[in-house]
Formats: C-alpha cells, sequence, structure tokens
C-alpha cells in the first residue's frame, strides 16, 4: 500500500477544511467549532500510519459535519485489496432495533444459523458498538437512513481483523470469533428475501432502474429504484396506454437513491395537472467585506443566530453581517416551472411508499407529489438529505464532497436529517423479512381498493 508525505497530508486535510468552511450548506444547524475540529484532525492525520489509517481519520473529520451529502470516499483501488476491504463471513442487516444474520459464508455455514439476532461484540451491547465504533466514520445524524452504511462500516475492514460476536437464536446465546478476510474468496449460500404476495401482478415493463405492473383488479405498481438515468421517464411514458387503465396507481421509491430532480419532475408530472414548482433550494452567499465588518462588532460576540435575531429583529443588515461573518446567509431559489400533463395525466387514487432510504432526489419527488397532488404517502420517514454537493478529487486518490446547496420542503417544513414523515406509517419488521411480507406494499393496496369502493 502507497503512503504520501506528511506535506501532502496537511494539503489534502486543509482543502476539505477550506472548502467546508465556505461552501457547506449548513452551518447554522451544526453545533461545532470547525477550526478546533481541524486542529484536532491534524495530529492524527500526520500519525496516520499508511493511506488506510489516514482515509479513515479524513472521514472521522468529515463525518462531524453530520450530513448525508457530504463525505470522503477511498481511492477506487482499495475496494478491491483485500488487505483494506476484507469481510466477515457473515451478512448482517439492521431491521428495527435487531441485526439479523441474512447469509453466511460457508465456513460458518454449520456454526450460524440464518436469522440469527447479534445482540454483543466483545462483549458490548452490538447497537452501543456500532454508535461507538462505526458511526463516527459515516453519516450518522439520521439512524435509520445510516443503518445499511453502520452495517457495511462493520462488516469491513482490515485483513485479519476480528472480534468476538455473540448471536442469538431460538433462545439460545452462542459465542463466536470472526475474523475478516478475502470476500472474492468465500462462497455464500443462496437466499431469496423477494416479497410474495397474494396479488398476482402482470408486469408490463421492467429495467434495472424500474418495474411496472399491474395487479388483476387494474392497480398498477411503478416502482423506481434510481432518478440518476435520463432514460427513465422514457421508458414510464412508453407504458402509458396500458397505464391510463388503471384503477389507481403505487408509486414504490423505497430504497431510491436519488439522482436528477428533471427526471423525478418528469415521472411526477404524469400525476399533476397543469404547471407546477419543482423543489425549493438555498444557497450561501458569501460577500468577503461582510466577514471583515464582522469582526468589530464586538455587540455579536458570544451571541447566538436566535439571540442576534431577536436583538436586531428590525435591523436587516446587522443580521446580514452577522451571516455573513459565520457563512450563514442564505438567499431562497424558488423550483423552476415544470409542465404537468405533457404526455397526459393520469387519473386515480395514488399511494407512494418511502423509508428511510428514500434519498436526494427522491425526496424531492416525495416533495412535489405532497405539494401537488392527494396521494396517500405510507412506510417510514424519508432520509432528509437532499442538495447539491461539491465534488472534489484528492492528489493521494480518494475523493470527497461536501453539500452546498439545501433543499427546502416546499411547504416550509425542515426535514434536514428528519425526512418527510409518511401518512400511514408502516415499518418492515424482522418477522415480515424473514417470511417474505411486504407490509407497506399490502397496505398500499388496501388503502388504493378502500378508495375504489368508498371513492374517498
Amino acid at each position: 500500500m502507497k503512503n504520501i508525505t506528511e506535506e501532502q497530508k496537511i494539503y489534502e486535510l486543509s482543502t476539505i477544511w477550506k472548502e467546508a468552511a465556505y461552501n457547506f450548506a449548513f452551518w447554522d444547524k451544526v453545533n461545532i467549532d470547525w477550526d478546533e475540529e481541524y486542529k484536532k484532525a491534524l495530529p492524527r492525520v500526520l500519525a496516520a500510519k499508511d493511506l488506510y489509517d489516514y482515509y479513515r481519520e479524513l472521514m472521522r473529520f468529515v463525518s462531524l459535519l453530520g450530513d448525508g451529502h457530504t463525505g470522503v470516499s477511498f481511492p477506487n483501488e482499495f475496494y478491491q485489496d483485500p488487505e483494506c476491504f476484507s469481510m466477515l463471513p457473515v451478512f448482517l442487516w439492521k431491521c428495527g432495533d435487531k441485526i439479523l444474520v441474512l447469509n453466511v459464508s460457508d465456513s460458518v455455514n454449520d456454526s450460524i444459523p440464518l436469522f440469527s439476532t447479534l445482540t454483543r461484540i466483545d462483549g458490548i451491547d452490538a447497537a452501543e458498538y456500532v454508535r461507538e465504533n462505526c458511526y463516527p466514520y459515516i453519516w450518522h445524524a439520521n439512524e435509520d437512513a445510516c443503518a445499511i452504511q453502520a452495517m457495511n462500516e462493520l462488516m469491513y475492514g482490515r485483513s485479519g481483523s476480528s472480534a468476538v460476536f455473540t448471536f442469538e437464536k431460538d433462545g439460545r446465546q452462542f459465542d463466536l470469533r470472526l475474523e475478516r478476510s478475502d470476500p472474492s474468496k468465500m462462497t455464500w449460500g443462496k437466499v431469496d428475501f423477494s416479497a410474495k404476495s397474494n396479488d398476482p401482478r402482470r408486469e408490463i415493463s421492467s429495467s434495472d432502474i424500474h418495474n411496472i405492473s399491474i395487479t388483476d383488479d387494474g392497480i398498477a405498481v411503478i416502482q423506481i429504484r434510481s432518478f440518476a438515468d435520463g432514460s427513465l421517464p422514457d421508458k414510464i411514458f412508453s407504458c402509458l396506454d396500458e397505464l391510463k387503465d388503471a384503477k389507481g396507481y403505487i408509486l414504490d421509491v423505497r430504497g431510491n437513491g436519488g439522482g436528477n430532480s428533471s427526471y423525478s419532475d418528469a415521472v411526477a408530472g404524469l400525476f399533476i395537472e397543469g404547471e407546477f414548482r419543482s423543489c425549493v433550494a438555498e444557497r450561501q452567499v458569501y460577500e468577503p467585506a461582510y466577514k471583515a465588518w464582522s469582526v468589530f462588532r464586538e455587540d455579536f460576540k458570544g451571541l447566538s443566530l436566535s439571540e442576534i435575531l431577536d436583538r436586531y429583529s428590525s435591523d436587516e443588515e446587522s443580521i446580514k453581517t452577522y451571516k455573513m461573518g459565520r457563512n450563514i446567509f442564505y438567499v431562497s431559489e424558488a423550483g423552476d416551472h415544470v409542465s404537468g400533463c405533457v404526455h397526459g395525466k393520469l387519473e386515480g387514487p395514488v399511494a407512494v411508499l418511502m423509508n428511510e432510504n428514500t434519498v436526494s432526489a427522491a425526496e424531492d419527488f416525495i416533495d412535489v407529489i405532497k405539494q401537488y397532488t392527494d396521494a396517500v404517502f405510507i412506510g417510514n420517514n424519508t432520509a432528509g438529505t437532499s442538495g447539491q454537493p461539491l465534488f472534489r478529487q484528492l492528489e493521494s486518490g480518494g475523493s470527497f464532497r461536501i453539500c452546498t446547496c439545501r433543499c427546502i420542503a416546499q411547504n416550509g417544513e425542515d426535514i434536514y436529517n428528519k425526512g418527510f414523515a409518511p401518512d400511514i406509517k408502516v415499518i418492515r419488521t424482522a418477522e415480515d423479512l424473514i417470511g417474505g411480507y411486504d407490509r407497506a406494499l399490502e397496505k398500499g393496496l388496501e388503502v388504493l381498493r378502500q378508495h375504489q369502493k368508498t371513492g374517498e
């Protein structure tokens, strides 16, 4: 594994610090002293014994910002290097408050039953262990939304690293020391966790980013896995002749990691009459002279933003000076006008399925549908992270991104690290997962069928 000089370590850490200091979109929501944290990170970065540990320290530093669109990535070659990315012989999945074993490699096939629950690691409660050893390196302000990252952080690590894991199954507890090793040399069991349904559906279109099917009683289920592919709208528009005859629509954006909000707007337009606005954004404005003036304002010292707003409620210039001096002066930009019904509005009741892994442009999609339709929203809160990241490549091979622009709910709701809340909360339980039961989808079908009966 290559290493880098101390000078380069300092330069790259400083680059991240600088870009965040001037461009991060949420300084008004983060209660940290960024300069002090930089000084704390500097000796840790310099002490890193190799490039792997160095990047871990960069990740620890950036995770302090607590934003899902802000982070550090390893050099690409690290992900193929078992010295850095070895794996435990178990595949772990967080489901509610439980960590389940969903698959095992052949090396522990006889020792760990499927669906065992991980309860302790090195004698520490598993949830506490994850908070202490995984969260410092990832975005974790929304624990539900970071569950996949946290499990990856737990499963992967340096070759040969190990811990004692305590599992429970059918009332029996057992301990095993598990060691991380080259995942390319592991053989895994074949498991199927796809949800079964009592409602047969006829598939009319499918790709790696979408699936459209229709139940026997005419409810269309439109699953959208990503808004990152510009071909998505046309894939859906090509099915309009069949979709127009549907009695209702389920829009499933669970697990949708986002992409481009213009693609999500194009799909949303099928369910909106006339023109609508896309998501609203706020971006920081910085004028250096205001920071210079702020330094001389003795009356600002020791005051929080809320205290400033109260004290200078009728003095907009003082408020602007205070905010500019702290890089928290934002302007709002109304979303672009988008024309609905370009391809013909789809008539009928709508249910939207969403969860903690509905992120970014998929949340912008939720926002628009919430604002302009009578859809019913079912599932769990979305991730609460949407904005425009600034990407920068590092000379040492990795990269980082800093969120520079934040999306705001059109109704003014603050969704930062909280997400949009559903109308009907449905969380998939461990029992649902094991039994192949899609509780949210079944609830969506129930809601639409009830609407057909009552017309409400």
